[in-house]
């Protein structure tokens, strides 16, 4: 969208010499071969900054500009009805009168236009902060169901798109929410962060967000919108830690029979070098998660020495990987034996996405000493 992002790139990735001949034979293009045959040795999509470090300092400062934006956006929504009432106590009429604007907005049906528009091409500048940033859709049963797009015309059923890990802000699953790949996915966000009215402006203006409570899940999953949502939740956020790769995953079988139940295809997602944006306080995990139960958070967090609400600039950068899409039956009322069969198929089929790219995101070295810890 903007000349600062021209190092962003389609790449289709072969694995065979006869379609890396094609490839080469074609002269690079990613247009796709018309032969079935043809089609099925592409086997990704990439889409990536490459290295920012030549790109200048004015470009890093963009990015970090809008990453603040956006946790400053997050943490103001909570705490959003506590800052009317202290502009009313205070007489501050203007920024009464702004928070009062700003949620009839966020709240008002309306539709996209040149607003959106320009805020969409902000946020999309928000991977720019970061040392390097690739998000890589592994084939293309990845890619979000279309029914008119050629890459997807073979799909018959709808995407789920489930996201780990968490982090503090979930700064991966903001890289997808942005992403001009995804803009047919519904994003269900947490009922509270998406019932408070400047998030709710805010992820309306810039992408296609959601509910991620059952009832909201349902009616898109029957309308069959593709979705996404982080599984792990409060907990999954909790765990982060610098030193290791965590998901919480093995007690979250819910999105596994809702996609079961209303016939969707499962994608996993795992975002290397999320937990390394965020430093957070280690141990007490019992008294921590219980404390998540009750829909608290509980995570202590900082990010950069000079702003500890923007992320760090780690030397891993962003890696989203969106892999091989677990193609699940209809079932329409599942029995728990059902539903445990295709919830131990997708935590392994998340493992395989770790293992087949940790050493891309990580490094040769560093790669193969990663392991994915599922709580």
């Amino acid at each position: 969208d903007l000349s600062v992002l021209r190092e962003h790139r389609e790449v289709w990735s072969t694995t065979t010499k006869e379609s890396k001949s094609l490839l080469k034979s074609s002269g690079g293009s990613t247009t796709l071969p018309s032969s079935s045959k043809e089609q099925n040795l592409l086997v990704g999509y990439k889409y990536s900054t490459g290295s920012t470090h030549n790109l200048g300092l004015s470009t890093t400062i963009v990015g970090g500009t809008v990453l603040i934006i956006f946790v400053t956006v997050w943490i103001s929504s909570l705490v959003s009805p506590a800052l009317l009432y202290l502009s009313i106590h205070h007489q501050q009429g203007y920024l009464a009168a702004a928070i009062i604007f700003a949620t009839t907005c966020a709240y008002l049906p309306w539709e996209k236009g040149t607003v959106s528009k320009y805020a969409t091409a902000v946020i999309r500048c928000n991977p720019l902060y970061y040392k390097n940033c690739t998000s890589l859709f592994q084939t293309a049963s990845s890619l979000p169901y279309e029914p008119e797009n050629p890459r997807t015309k073979n799909k018959t059923k709808p995407n789920f798109y489930a996201v780990h890990p968490h982090g503090a802000f979930c700064l991966g699953w903001s890289i997808l929410f942005s992403s001009p790949k995804m803009t047919s996915v519904r994003f269900c966000f947490s009922p509270a962060l998406y019932m408070s009215p400047f998030f709710r402006l805010w992820s309306r203006l810039c992408g296609n967000p959601g509910r991620a409570d059952k009832p909201s899940m349902v009616k898109y999953m029957k309308r069959k919108e593709n979705v996404a949502l982080p599984p792990g939740g409060f907990e999954e956020a909790t765990l982060t830690s610098k030193h290791h790769d965590r998901v919480y995953i093995k007690k979250r079988v819910g999105f596994v029979k809702l996609a079961l139940q209303h016939g969707y295809d499962i994608v996993p997602v795992y975002c290397f070098g999320e937990n390394a944006t965020y430093s957070n306080v280690q141990g007490a995990w019992k008294l921590r998660l219980k404390m998540n139960s009750f829909g608290i958070p509980a995570i202590l967090t900082f990010g950069a020495w000079f702003l500890p609400l923007l992320p760090k600039r780690s030397k891993y950068g962003l890696y989203v990987v969106c892999g091989d899409a677990l193609k699940l039956p209809t079932i329409e009322n599942p029995t728990r034996e059902e539903v445990k069969v295709w919830h131990d198929k997708y935590m392994a089929a998340l493992v395989k996405v770790f293992e087949d790219h940790k050493c891309d995101a990580y490094g040769e070295e560093e790669g193969k000493t990663k392991k994915l810890e599922l709580w």
